[in-house]
């Protein structure tokens, strides 16, 4: 985010990607060091924690990172509720019964295709569903809903929503450097 240009930026990184894992040697370090020298992506976190993440990503791009902003589920679910759910135009039916086999693991999902209100319940299905394809559709997923939460926010904000958004993201937001 940058508030000079009143700008955001995302970047999609696969979460399967095999990357250097760095982690930190202290809480000051900024460089870290090789925990592995090939895993997946997601790992920096559970390894090494937000610094951990921070510094994978930094050597990785060579960008630098300032803050991770840790949303989770019920946090993201709330905020699209709060704003009125998230239009979206569905390309194909989602759909998933978990029947607690190990091999159907994932949540239940039912989404039929065509332009739709989504609740923060089915936006979070809809970004998170990875039942019948890869990670790069997944995260191309996720970039529609972020293009069309953008757009529903710019055209319909209302001020007075404002105070419950932010309580929903304090509660809910983790940010870390």
């Amino acid at each position: 985010a940058d508030p000079s240009t009143k700008t955001i930026s995302l970047l999609s990184f696969p979460r399967d990607l095999d990357v250097p894992i760095y982690c930190p040697r202290s809480k000051t370090d900024t460089e870290g060091y090789v925990a592995s020298s090939n895993d997946r992506i997601n790992s920096a976190y559970s390894r090494c924690g937000e610094t951990g993440t921070v510094l994978t990503i930094k050597h990785l791009t060579g960008l630098p990172i300032n803050y991770l902003i840790t949303v989770n589920f019920h946090g993201f679910k709330e905020v699209v509720d709060k704003l009125g759910g998230v239009w979206m135009d569905v390309d194909r039916r989602y759909y998933n019964r978990n029947t607690g086999a190990y091999y159907n693991d994932y949540a239940n999902i039912n989404l039929q295709p065509g332009y739709q209100l989504l609740s923060g319940q089915q936006a979070l299905d809809f970004v998170r569903f990875r039942h019948t394809d890869d990670d790069l559709h997944r995260n191309a997923r996720q970039q529609e809903f972020v293009q069309a939460l953008r757009a529903q926010v710019s055209q319909n904000f209302s001020y007075t929503s404002i105070p419950s958004l932010i309580d929903s993201i304090t509660k809910n937001i983790e940010v870390g450097e």
